[in-house]
């Protein structure tokens, strides 16, 4: 990058929930410290569509979204030290707590890499500490760009079975079979010797993707509810998004928790800022353990995340997380339209990964400091462009 000149970049600009805008803004300072990346994909998550839908929120707006990232080395701080060798060209992947600044043409990180003790905690505003540096892994040649965005979701589901594993011989639940009820289910069916693993989804086409991946049986809620007697498993494995009901019985993490047994573990994965339902009464009765992999960095610190990075990468390399199977739909970054579609028909679609492909050509630039005035706000109600 040319230190003399402001460079400006493309980026994917929240202005609140359900409004987006294709911003022009300045490409981020390479940290003293740290390293510049110019983007090459960004996986969507489920987190990505809880911000644009409104369950989870920033503290203010605008944010830029995406965070399963892979980016390619411009620049490296006068300051920065590694374990790794990291030079301008190598392809880097991340995990950090920051759910935002994916969706753009260069992003900066201040990297751990597994063996270093690096940190910088900071009181965040979402109930947990946080640290300004990420977790990092240089991503291996045997992986290409769009396997190898699927490291930062692999490293996630990861932290939470390395924290909470299920023992050998565990009846296992896979509740949701979204990409990450698949990657958790893969980990599990290969790498920990269970007894058996099954899960449920209301899609009929994700309980597909689930028996191709993992699932020696995928039901759909009735089915469980109705096939399946209570007290069967040994641990659930929740990867739902925010679950809403009208009958209270129907709610999957109560049914998942009638068909646990007492003192089963139940893992909760998922992210939500709102409010939802557990049956109080069924943990006292059966004595669940209801457990989560922490978010807070003193409890978690980042270079443990560092550790378990590389081993998300090791498993997309190996297949023990089947990268190219989950790939379902690559979208040019430049198809703006698309992608703002995309971010409104999330919920409804049977895909598994869709990858944002920023190594298209580019628009042309436009002037530095200007701001597209196209905003697409989306119908809360059926998603659809208005």
């Amino acid at each position: 990058m040319h230190e003399n000149s402001t460079q400006y970049m493309k980026a994917l600009h929240l202005l609140a929930p359900r409004k987006t805008v294709l911003a022009e803004l300045p490409v981020p300072k390479t940290p003293a410290d740290g390293l510049l990346l110019k983007t090459r994909c960004v996986s969507i998550c489920s987190t990505d569509i809880s911000f644009y839908e409104g369950h989870l929120y920033p503290s203010e707006y605008p944010i830029i979204l995406g965070h399963e990232y892979l980016g390619e080395v411009v620049d490296v701080g006068p300051q920065f030290t590694s374990s790794v060798d990291i030079s301008v060209g190598d392809r880097v992947v991340y995990w950090g707590q920051t759910d935002f600044g994916g969706f753009a043409e260069y992003r900066s990180v201040r990297p751990v890499f597994s063996g270093e003790a690096k940190e910088d905690h900071f009181w965040a505003d979402r109930n947990f500490f946080d640290d300004r540096r990420a977790a990092a892994v240089k991503v291996p040649e045997s992986l290409g760009d769009l396997e190898a965005s699927f490291i930062e979701p692999t490293t996630g589901a990861l932290r939470s079975l390395l924290t909470h594993p299920p023992k050998v011989g565990d009846k296992v639940l896979i509740l949701g079979t979204g990409p990450i009820g698949i990657i958790a289910g893969s980990v599990i069916k290969r790498l920990f010797a269970p007894h058996s693993v099954v899960s449920v989804d209301a899609n009929p086409r994700r309980n597909a993707h689930a028996e191709e991946h993992f699932a020696e049986r995928a039901h759909l809620p009735g089915e469980l509810d109705r096939d399946v007697p209570e007290n069967t498993f040994d641990y659930v494995f929740d990867a739902l998004p925010t679950v809403k009901v009208t009958d209270r019985e129907k709610d999957p993490r109560r049914l998942a928790m009638r068909k646990l047994k007492p003192r089963g573990q139940y893992v909760l994965y998922g992210a939500s800022q709102e409010m939802q339902q557990f049956d109080t009464w069924l943990m006292l009765a059966k004595g669940l353990n209801i457990s989560s992999a922490p978010f807070d960095v003193t409890s978690f610190p980042m270079h443990k995340t560092a550790n378990v990075i590389v081993a998300a990468a090791h498993m997309l390399s190996t297949g023990i997380v089947d990268g190219k199977a989950l790939l379902s739909t690559v979208c040019p970054f430049d198809d703006y339209g698309r992608l703002v579609d995309i971010l409104a028909n999330y919920r409804t679609t049977t895909d598994l990964k869709t990858i944002i492909d920023f190594r298209t050509p580019t628009l042309p630039q436009r002037e530095p400091g200007v701001m597209e005035v196209d905003v697409l706000e989306t119908n809360v109600l059926d998603g659809s462009p208005r």
